[in-house]
């Protein structure tokens, strides 16, 4: 018998950096796993709590860095954003208990001036980012959601800056990670 192979999964950099946040919040009793299985594609991680057994399951959407531009730091302070531009399908058939938004924010140091690259996340749950994006966001193109979120790293807070503004300081960092862990 002939059995073929395929790599129908990847860890993308996102989902990496994310285990890595990830597994330095958590207690040792929880863990974090990646699916093989091809038929969950809505699933890119899995976090146990191996005492009670409970599971989540989590969608990883990942941004690059963008430089801010002098009239957006006087507006909205330092910081900047994360862009993710999406089908608002993939938020309405998602079956992942949580979506974790990392993004990478350009900071400059009080200190010394220095700039540099700080990796931060917005860990909300499916059905409050559908409720979020149903009540706030316009779709554009092809029913396409635009989240432009601005994270403050001074302030520790984050916003939806496209179309209505809402804030999802709440979910920023620690913040959405100890809701995640109280949900285990």
């Amino acid at each position: 018998m002939v059995i073929a192979y395929k790599n129908f999964w990847s860890l993308n950099v996102d989902e990496a950096m994310v285990i890595g946040i990830l597994r330095g919040y958590f207690p040792k009793h929880i863990e974090v796993l990646m699916p093989t299985n091809a038929q969950l594609k809505d699933v890119d991680l899995v976090v146990i709590n191996l005492k009670n057994k409970k599971s989540v399951t989590l969608q990883v959407k990942g941004s690059r860095a963008y430089e801010p531009g002098k009239n957006e730091v006087a507006k909205f302070g330092a910081g900047s954003n994360g862009w993710f531009f999406f089908h608002k399908k993939v938020i309405d058939k998602c079956t992942a208990d949580y979506f974790i938004f990392i993004m990478e924010i350009l900071t400059q140091s009080k200190k010394n001036g220095r700039r540099y690259i700080e990796p931060h996340i917005i860990t909300i749950p499916t059905k409050k980012i559908r409720d979020l994006g149903r009540k706030n966001k316009l779709t554009h193109g092809d029913k396409m959601y635009s989240f432009l979120f601005w994270i403050n790293p001074q302030k520790k807070e984050a916003f939806d800056r496209r179309d209505k503004k809402y804030y999802v300081t709440k979910y920023l960092d620690n913040n959405g990670l100890s809701k995640l862990v109280k949900s285990l």
